[in-house]
């Protein structure tokens, strides 16, 4: 019979399966399919998948349909005549047979994840009651554990469960939200396929804005991003910052705010930023000098007394140096050379247009204006990117990000090509030594 039903032999089961044997051989065998580059193995098992459900649908009811079936039907036995008149009896009305109750076929999958989120919001509260707010292992098992659930093994709720995650992302800042973010998008993968956040809608296209605006931010010098990570543990806490704090950390707050608006809003309390704004408008403007004034009142005649005192202590000193000049060498200090400006090596033509080929083709709106992002690179010695730094940006996120992007596709780079350049990127021929 197996070899009669090949979509029961692509998923290693026999006749005598159910709907969760189905659904766990579906998952094991996804597991195994890469989709982005093997689309048509993809499509083959999902055919075999849905072909497998609705063959058990016809099963289930051939089944029901042959225990609901009426017994032959047998003649009814002649009464015998005794020769008196036979006087029927009413035993009552018999009651109705109980109608069975009708069986699901399939269960809600919106349900089912709605139903599994409940029990990792749970979790998370645990893990936070716990003060695990920086260790972000226990987040990854905990949703881990959750996609484990037989529950998900429906495909449509497990699409639903991601969508729950990526939308309670997306819907206001909670404690947290830094680690799940970063846990969520290793788990479902969502930097590695960005197209499978097509199909979560608006909350979708916000954690694609915020991982396009992560990479940038990642790939700020390290000093930088030493300042803005304790900027942002800064802004996740309840606190208040001393004064000293706030004059110091509120310009690092607002330009990330400005920069990566989307990101910010979902790993931090962005609302803290416009409180900061407030309290520093607020507080009183900071003392020149830590000296206390002193003030010296002193009368006209005194004062004159002192400036003639001050002008004969100079015309001593004057007298001095002359007699000194007139015996003493003047001094001979070695010559300095003075360091000479960096270079910028130049790109061969061959690895510039190397480099442009990975620019994206379509059009970019990037507004009015000259756009321009110059970005610095730093090899190591086997070719491998060391460091990028953006030292301008064009004003657009994505923009800058397609071009690191471009960069970094073309590594590890020849031993020819110098070990630190600069490279320009424009709207019009997209690279330039």
């Amino acid at each position: 019979m197996r070899d009669t039903m090949p979509f029961l032999a692509r998923l290693g089961l026999d006749t005598e399966t159910d709907a969760r044997a189905i659904r766990r051989a579906y998952a094991r065998e996804l597991k195994l399919i890469d989709q982005e580059q093997d689309g048509a193995a993809f499509q083959e098992l999902r055919e075999a998948y849905e072909s497998a459900l609705s063959w058990l649908a016809w099963r289930d009811q051939q089944a029901t349909d042959s225990a609901a079936a009426p017994a032959p039907l047998t003649p009814e036995p002649v009464a015998p005549d005794y020769g008196m008149p036979r006087t029927p009896v009413s035993l009552g009305i018999q009651p109705e047979a109980a109608a069975e109750p009708q069986q699901i076929a399939h269960e809600d999958p919106q349900r089912l994840a709605a139903a599994v989120l409940e029990d990792f919001r749970a979790a998370m509260q645990q893990l936070l009651q716990d003060h695990h707010v920086r260790n972000p292992v226990p987040w990854q098992q905990a949703l881990q554990h959750s996609l484990d659930d037989e529950r998900l093994l429906n495909i449509s709720a497990r699409i639903y469960f991601e969508a729950h995650i990526a939308q309670q992302l997306v819907s206001g800042w909670r404690p947290g939200h830094d680690l799940l973010f970063s846990v969520a998008c290793k788990i479902f993968q969502w930097s590695e396929d960005r197209r499978r956040l097509l199909q979560l809608g608006r909350a979708g296209a916000l954690i694609d804005k915020a991982i396009e605006e992560h990479t940038i931010f990642a790939h700020l010098p390290e000093a930088d991003l030493m300042i803005n990570r304790a900027v942002l543990d800064l802004l996740r806490k309840d606190g208040t910052p001393s004064d000293y704090q706030l004059r110091n950390d509120l310009p690092y707050a607002e330009r990330m705010a400005a920069y990566f608006p989307v990101w910010m809003s979902v790993v931090t309390n962005t609302g803290m930023v416009a409180q900061w704004r407030a309290r520093f408008d607020a507080l009183p403007p900071p003392k020149k000098s830590w000296w206390p004034k002193i003030n010296i009142n002193l009368s006209s005649r005194a004062g004159w007394i002192l400036f003639l005192m001050l002008l004969q202590l100079v015309r001593v000193a004057y007298n001095y140096s002359s007699e000194r000049a007139d015996t003493t060498p003047a001094p001979r200090f070695p010559q300095l050379q003075q360091a000479a400006p960096p270079v910028v090596q130049q790109l061969p033509p061959e690895m510039l247009q190397k480099i442009k080929a990975h620019m994206p083709t379509e059009s970019m709106d990037l507004g009015p204006g000259q756009h321009r992002a110059d970005i610095n690179v730093v090899l190591d010695d086997k070719g491998s990117i060391y460091q990028i730094m953006v030292y301008q940006t064009s004003g657009r996120v994505s923009y800058d990000s397609a071009a690191i992007s471009a960069i970094r596709a073309c590594a590890p780079f020849p031993a020819a090509i110098p070990r630190e350049f600069l490279i320009s990127f424009n709207v019009r021929d997209n690279a330039t030594p």
